[in-house]
């Protein structure tokens, strides 16, 4: 009999015998002594809730960063496309109105003259007339639209052009005061237009150039030729003697009545874009027509646009075509090249034999002709220009059969000077680089019952060239060039967010995987050397109770000792493990003869 009172020691070895001595399987005590701490499965289940919720935020942001790549990736280019489709529309509050309207910064127009050196020689067959180019003079233009209307039921408008010159003499190779040797165009004209009328007719038109003392040549200042124009005798008869219509001019010079004037170059009426945007800058009406009357069949067709707006989406397949009032027509531009201004990718769109051909070469270019067959390389424009036998070229005949070149002395064809060409650029068809030039030439021939003509070779005199160059500046090609980049830009922007998303959501589950398995490796490790603590704790304690009943005494320390430390091993595994099942080989104590009576 022990007392609890003398002996507390013993009381802890009564308890703990008694627990054995009742068969109470040892993995049970330590179980127990597991389950005695609430807090650690707190603990546990904080975890698992901050695991849960982690995964959660992470699926979430997974899957709104690949929907939204997606989007961008899909449909931003179709929403970019309709809005630069909405910008590029020509209406009254659009971004490119007042540009349309004035240009915001001034175009510069070069002319050069050739200077005809030996017009005295031009009846000796073995010899060329001699040119000598002169320029260039320069013009600084200020354009601008008069009498604009809209017209919304076919989504055009209607304007005029109207257009300021101002000399610039810093900017030319020459003064206006220079005198010039040049073709008679009145003497020509009006040889020209008598060549089918009777031989009455024709010897009275040779007694008027005689009368007149009209030479096959003029000798006039750069002013007089180009926008001041001179009086001619023969010109103010012809004027009171036939309809207004068949002369409408009192002076004679190739630019005259176009400064300051919006008649000369006829009433535009073009598509908008605001119905289909595949339209926009095309050519509607000219001079309140749906085509002209100078050519015939397709040739008199109005194609192409006026050189200010171009459907977007470029095509290097299909030309673009460019209407010119002076010409009366379409001139058409094969695509040549990719070219860059200002860091901006263009189109580089020439003029080739087919824009200057009359149907020499391409038979579709024939009702271009106009009943003269002459050699590629140069437009009879003779309809346009009130009969007037003028042939348009490009500057020195460039590109053209070498026939043209041969019958005159001092040009060179140049691609870099003399090429017509322009750059677009393909997305929104906005001009960026444009150099159009073009050379008047007169054709001279003979006609035998005009004395002044009678034995002149047929010749075709090239008289001037002119050259516009409009070169977008820098920060405006910079503009486009920052704007076209924006889908390029989102649609990466794309690709790397929907990548992330996608990383994101795959990496949930392998994050749950790779620590399962880290779990359970871990978890059969800790609990291998748990096991076999218990097995030595198990045959310690049955060893030391069938001491303590042979002896008569109990060990008691011992017991306590291997009691303590068992509960102690197993709060030493990891919290954010589950123990693994109890194995069912684990042995029992016999306690069978051990009994403790308290006192």
């Amino acid at each position: 009999m022990f007392q609890s009172s003398q002996h507390p020691v013993a009381d802890t070895e009564k308890a703990t015998v008694h627990r054995v001595a009742n068969g109470t399987h040892l993995n049970g005590d330590i179980g127990s002594a597991r389950g005695s701490t609430p807090p650690r499965r707190a603990r546990h289940t904080m975890l698992a809730k901050s695991i849960c919720n982690r995964r959660c935020i992470l699926t979430s942001t997974g899957l709104l960063l690949f929907a939204s790549g997606t989007f961008f990736i899909l449909f931003f280019p179709i929403i970019f496309q309709d809005i630069l489709h909405e910008e590029l529309k020509l209406r009254p509050n659009s971004r490119g109105y007042d540009a349309w309207v004035a240009p915001p910064f001034p175009l510069a127009m070069d002319i050069y003259f050739f200077n005809w050196t030996n017009p005295e020689d031009i009846r000796n067959h073995s010899t060329k007339p001699i040119l000598e180019e002169l320029g260039p003079y320069r013009f600084i233009e200020r354009p601008t639209k008069v009498d604009i209307a809209w017209h919304d039921q076919n989504a055009t408008v209607s304007y005029r052009k109207k257009s300021l010159f101002y000399f610039d003499e810093e900017g030319s190779n020459g003064r206006l005061d220079d005198v010039i040797s040049s073709i008679n165009i009145v003497a020509v004209s009006a040889a020209k237009r008598a060549q089918y009328w009777g031989y009455i007719k024709q010897k009275g038109v040779s007694m008027g150039l005689t009368l007149y003392e009209q030479e096959l040549h003029v000798v006039k200042t750069a002013a007089e030729l180009l926008f001041d124009g001179y009086e001619d005798n023969m010109v103010l008869m012809g004027k009171h003697m036939m309809d207004a219509d068949e002369i409408p001019f009192d002076r004679v010079g190739w630019f005259y009545t176009r400064n300051n004037s919006a008649d000369l170059i006829g009433h535009y009426n073009v598509h908008t874009g605001v119905d289909d945007i595949n339209l926009l800058g095309r050519m509607g009406e000219w001079n309140y027509k749906p085509r002209t009357d100078f050519f015939e069949g397709t040739c008199g067709m109005l194609n192409g646009s006026a050189g200010e707006f171009y459907p977007p989406g470029l095509s290097k397949d299909r030309p673009v075509e460019l209407f010119t009032p002076d010409m009366c027509r379409s001139l058409p531009l094969d695509f040549e090249e990719e070219v860059s201004v200002h860091g901006v990718k263009a189109y580089k769109y020439s003029g080739d034999r087919r824009a200057i051909d009359n149907g020499t070469l391409y038979p579709e270019t024939a009702c271009f002709s106009a009943g003269e067959i002459v050699p590629s390389g140069v437009l009879n424009i003779s309809s346009c220009r009130f009969g007037t036998p003028v042939f348009m070229s490009y500057p020195h005949y460039y590109g053209a059969d070498p026939f043209y070149l041969d019958q005159v002395e001092g040009l060179s064809p140049s691609k870099e000077k003399h090429q017509f060409y322009m750059a677009l650029e393909p997305t929104t068809s906005v001009p960026l680089d444009v150099a159009a030039r073009l050379q008047l030439n007169i054709m001279i021939e003979p006609y035998d019952n005009i004395n002044l003509f009678s034995e002149v070779p047929r010749v075709f005199l090239p008289v001037l060239w002119f050259e516009q160059h409009v070169l977008m500046p820098a920060d405006l090609a910079g503009e486009i060039g920052t704007a076209l980049t924006v889908p390029s830009i989102v649609r990466l922007t794309g690709i790397v967010m929907a990548a992330c998303g996608l990383a994101i959501i795959l990496w949930v589950p392998l994050e749950c995987l790779f620590f399962r398995r880290r779990r359970v490796a871990s978890g059969s490790k800790d609990h291998t050397g748990l096991n076999g603590a218990r097995s030595f704790a198990l045959v310690a304690e049955k060893g030391l109770l069938h001491a303590s009943e042979k002896n008569g005494k109990p060990l008691v320390g011992a017991i306590v000792l291997v009691d303590k430390l068992l509960p102690e091993m197993a709060e030493k595994q990891s919290p954010s493990q589950s123990p693994p099942a109890e194995p069912e080989s684990c042995p029992l104590i016999d306690g069978k003869n051990a009994t403790i009576v308290k006192s």
